[in-house]
């Protein structure tokens, strides 16, 4: 999908003001591409093969054992390793996202020594949660198993026959999702023969939402298109138009496509929203639009309304009425012992009432009750959870989570199932996956009727339990993958919770206020890190921050002295203002006073239910003396707590108290910070793509002047930050003698942020001053190697909890000599004299880092790592340093591509920028080399639509005949499965006539 920048018809306009040199080398990235896939099925075909060869006769025997729900017949073909990789590549079980299964299966028989390479293959993949697009697709969009089609429905198919849009006008409870599901599925097998035919789901509950849907949709695209100076009106009708742009194009017009806008409500969205997308999609006889809604839009489409009812009488009466199946009514008869003369009688009694709208509400209330009672004998209480979730996409790992920690990973995954298999016997729910991997999706109509069936004081308690919930769950510090895949997975369920805890609960006590606050920025921070949704980061970190300003100013707003001209001094970037540096005092006495009411059940529960990463877990184990096999879920007793914090590994309750606001506000700044900043790359990435480029390929990094908003909002991250570590001196450390070895380790406290703001403050100025201010970076220097000294006895903490002692932390010295290796690489620029000693000091911590790249495996960040340390290489110019600036290039784009960063990023251009470069300045030593970077004969073509299908037939071509043994081995199989069961036609026939 990449090659949608060469067909939107923006693009040639921007590849005529590059020129034919830079076409050359964009032409490289498509047959970079082109090679990942080959290279993804070299590492899996490298990792099965090495299973394969690695299974013993007994070793399958036992496998086949533990797969014996498998098909009789496919096992029995299982003879080797290659023939059970073959079957698990069959069944879908060796993906990224499925290689659990693998691994499951090796443990399971003591091959531990292979389920560690498993492991090691997992971790190194980026995991499809980020880059899925399965809640937009069809895969979202479940239809119940007991579904009917109606008349109602068969005027949709009819209508779609002669036009091109279809708006469902109804109620809630008129089937109108289910219609649109199943015309979705029918538009999906229609087409399943065009490849390139588009189904995409769009939430249309708020305009965020919708941002959100189209966002994923331009990831999916590959096109960059999101800009600071948009509000979110003005970026969703941008993308829908380079959606049409792109599905009109040379590549996409002769296929059909179909969107599903889904759950409009009038009251919460402006209806000119909507008429702005549908004005940009009817005018395209390709794209077929459904749309539900519960009011009419614009008199424009009024000829596209289908008024929704729900049944015709004969069609309720073959329904029995039912609002969800027949298996439900055979599934109460069968557990009340009810006949089915009595049963009518009743159900006749219900639906006898004059508002119809009641009748189903009543009858769909039975089913509740019913599945409730029996939920209840089973003492599984998830149920009353489901309507504040993302009903339509719950997976199994969220209601596992919300079980009591003290359930084993067994008992836990037989209460599911059971809960599962309940609430599908009465058709409440729809199942998709496997195992962990399911999914559910419940009706939100049913739902509806299950909230509204719950008292208010009830529904404030399940609320309260889900808001400590998803702020345990949900991190701030999302670096690693673990912990952002966790995060993208609850994402959008801590949303639609929000909508309701916002909706119900009125006045809201400190305690509330804390935990909906943090919740806001884990959802802002999240969107950060995703990528391509910075518009959504923005909206969530500026409630949170928004909402600690009231709590601090009695006002949602700062009004603050901007810094107006650029700082003279490192001091300057780091604290700003005399203003600047009050107002943070201000803000820091104000939130000490209110953190001082918060609860210290709150801080309790707090620290004890958080879900903390493997690495922090086995830091805590490490220096509190606790084995880790005392640690359940990831999660602390209280046991573990005060084991903690006689080791001065966790502060006093009332401490953590009193600096929560203050640590929630750095961490919310610090991030609003970057993503203002990654808005304004955003920018000027689609304004300015030829500068852009142009920087990319020359300079060591690119310069982009950091804004007076986006350097308030650090320096006031850093004020307060200085003093919250000022603060933290005054706390009394525990010098009990009998953990005096381990006490000692640990004498003062510091917060985990002091080292990230001054390492922030650096980059921006980085960012921001021209080569020729030596005294800046000589500045720079020294306090970055000052981070690096006297930190015996300190412990960086985060909310209380000790996060890292002296060198535990791989990734602080890295960001630290990373920055490092840039001011020296900068300082050899502007300081000639001392040039070589200061492009050697740069190589040093280049080599340094290359020595400990395997262990950044997890990090989001190593694209950016592999850049910094080619462009070190690359500025000594001799062979080996280029091939190895070479090397980081390749892999900064393939890591980049590997991601969830989908569109073309900054990482993109700058790492195949340099790629072109190299190839034309340097003579390669390999062939290898030369073929790789070769320009493509298609490259000078004038028609970049006739280039980009070339390239496309010659990467279906590549990967065809990549695949061409195994493509040999199954037609022989199957043509001998074929003889054989013609000969065994033959037989019985013979028999037969005889």
């Amino acid at each position: 999908m990449f090659n949608q920048l060469f067909v939107l018809p923006s693009a040639k306009s921007v590849f005529a003001r590059l020129g034919t040199n830079k076409l050359i080398w964009f032409t490289e990235i498509g047959k970079t591409l082109a090679k990942w896939n080959q290279r993804y099925l070299k590492v899996t075909k490298k990792l099965t093969h090495e299973v394969a060869l690695g299974l013993s006769k007994d070793n399958i025997k036992e496998i086949k054992f533990v797969l014996r729900d498998f098909k009789k017949r496919a096992l029995e073909k299982v003879i080797n390793g290659t023939d059970l990789i073959q079957l698990l590549e069959e069944r879908d079980c060796l993906s990224v996202d499925q290689v659990d299964k693998l691994a499951h299966l090796l443990r399971t028989i003591s091959r531990h020594d292979l389920d560690k390479k498993v492991q090691m293959f997992k971790d190194s993949a980026i995991s499809s949660y980020l880059a899925t697009h399965d809640y937009f697709g069809l895969k979202s969009m479940h239809v119940n198993t007991n579904y009917m089609e109606t008349l109602e429905y068969r005027n949709i198919c009819d209508h779609l026959k002669q036009d091109n849009l279809v708006i469902l006008k109804g109620p809630p409870g008129t089937w109108k999702s289910q219609h649109a599901f199943k015309y979705a599925h029918y538009f999906s097998q229609e087409q399943k023969n065009d490849l390139k035919s588009l189904v995409w789901r769009v939430d249309c509950s708020t305009d965020i939402n919708i941002y959100n849907s189209l966002s994923h949709l331009m990831n999916y695209f590959k096109i960059h298109c999101i800009s600071s100076e948009n509000r979110i009106e003005e970026s969703i009708e941008m993308m829908i138009m380079s959606t049409v742009a792109t599905l009109e194009s040379e590549c996409y017009k002769d296929s059909k496509h179909l969107f599903i806008l889904l759950g409009i409500i009038c009251t919460t969205l402006p209806k000119e929203i909507i008429n702005t997308i549908l004005k940009h999609l009817k005018p395209h006889e390709n794209i077929l639009v459904i749309l539900t809604v519960n009011e009419s839009l614009s008199e424009d489409f009024e000829n596209n309304v289908i008024e929704m009812h729900g049944m015709t009488e004969e069609e309720a009466i073959a329904f029995l009425d039912v609002p969800d199946s027949m298996a439900a009514k055979i599934t109460y008869m069968h557990q009340t012992k009810i006949s089915i003369e009595h049963y009518l009688k009743r159900f006749e009694n219900i639906t006898s009432i004059e508002d119809h709208e009641n009748s189903t509400t009543k009858a769909c209330q039975l089913l509740i009750d019913r599945a409730d009672e029996k939920l209840k004998k089973q003492k599984i209480k998830l149920l009353q959870y489901l309507p504040y979730f993302n009903t339509d996409n719950i997976p199994v790992f969220l209601l596992k989570s919300l079980l009591p920690r003290n359930l084993s990973d067994n008992e836990k995954s037989s209460l599911i199932n059971t809960f599962l298999k309940i609430l599908t016997s009465y058709s409440l729910i729809a199942i998709s996956g496997q195992d962990d991997s399911r999914v559910i999706a419940a009706h939100s109509y049913t739902l509806m009727i299950l909230k509204s069936s719950k008292t208010k004081d009830e529904r404030l308690a399940h609320m309260e339990t889900l808001l400590d919930y998803f702020v345990s769950y949900m991190d701030l510090d999302a670096r690693l993958l673990e912990v952002i895949h966790r995060n993208v997975l609850l994402v959008n369920h801590a949303k639609a919770f929000l909508n309701n805890f916002e909706d119900e609960s009125e006045s809201q006590t400190w305690d509330q206020k804390a935990r909906k606050c943090y919740l806001y920025a884990a959802i802002g921070i999240t969107y950060r890190m995703y990528g391509n949704a910075e518009l959504s980061a923005d909206v969530y970190l500026s409630k949170a921050k928004h909402m600690i300003y009231r709590a601090a100013l009695g006002d949602g707003e700062l009004p603050c002295d901007r810094t107006s001209e650029c700082p003279d001094t490192l001091n300057d970037y780091l604290s700003g203002s005399k203003a600047i540096q009050d107002r943070a005092k201000e803000i820091f006495e104000n939130l000490l006073l209110k953190g001082r009411e918060l609860s210290p059940n709150f801080i309790e529960c707090f620290i004890e239910n958080k879900y903390r990463n493997s690495r922090s877990i086995e830091l805590l184990c490490k220096y509190g003396n606790i084995s880790i096999t005392d640690i359940k879920n990831n999660q602390l007793s209280g046991h573990n707590i005060d084991q903690l914090r006689n080791k001065n590994l966790i502060m006093d309750s009332k401490h953590i108290a009193e600096t929560f606001w203050i640590e929630l506000l750095i961490t919310t700044l610090y991030n609003a910070s970057k993503n203002t900043w990654l808005m304004e790359l955003s920018k000027d990435e689609r304004n300015n793509l030829r500068k852009r480029i142009s920087t990319a390929s020359t300079a060591s990094s690119i310069c982009f002047p950091v804004t007076s908003d986006i350097l308030l909002e650090h320096q006031l991250s850093h004020g307060l930050t200085k003093h919250l570590e000022e603060f933290m001196k005054s706390f009394n450390i525990n010098k009990n003698s009998k953990h005096s070895s381990v006490a000692q380790k640990i004498q003062k406290f510091c917060p985990i942020f002091s080292p990230v703001t001054h390492r922030n403050g650096i980059l921006y100025m980085l960012r921001s001053i021209c080569d020729k201010q030596p005294g800046l970076l000589k500045s720079a220097i020294d306090l970055l190697s000052e981070l690096d000294s006297n930190t015996d006895g300190i412990g960086f903490t985060e909310f209380g909890v000790v996060k890292r002692i002296k060198d535990s932390s791989l990734y602080h010295y890295v960001m630290i000599d990373k920055l490092k290796m840039e001011c020296y690489e900068r300082l050899s620029k502007s300081d000639t004299l001392s040039e070589e000693d200061h492009l050697g000091e740069a190589v040093k911590i280049a080599e340094q880092l290359e020595k400990e790249i395997d262990n950044m495996e997890s990090w989001k960040a190593l694209s950016g790592i592999h850049l910094k340390i080619a462009n070190v290489f690359k500025l000594k110019n001799t062979e080996e340093n280029i091939q190895r600036a070479k090397y980081h290039y390749k892999k900064a784009f393939d890591r980049e591509y590997e991601s969830n960063n989908t569109r073309l990023t900054r990482f993109h251009l700058k790492a195949v920028g340099n790629l072109e470069e190299k190839a034309d300045g340097i003579n390669m030593s390999s062939n290898e080399d030369q073929n790789e970077l070769r320009p493509s004969k298609y490259a000078q073509t004038d028609d970049l639509e006739d280039y980009y299908a070339m390239w496309l037939l010659e990467k279906k071509r590549d990967l065809l005949i990549a695949d061409k043994e195994r493509t040999e081995t199954e037609l022989k199989r199957i043509s001998s499965e074929l003889e054989s069961r013609k000969n065994k036609i033959a037989e019985n026939n013979l028999l037969k006539e005889n």
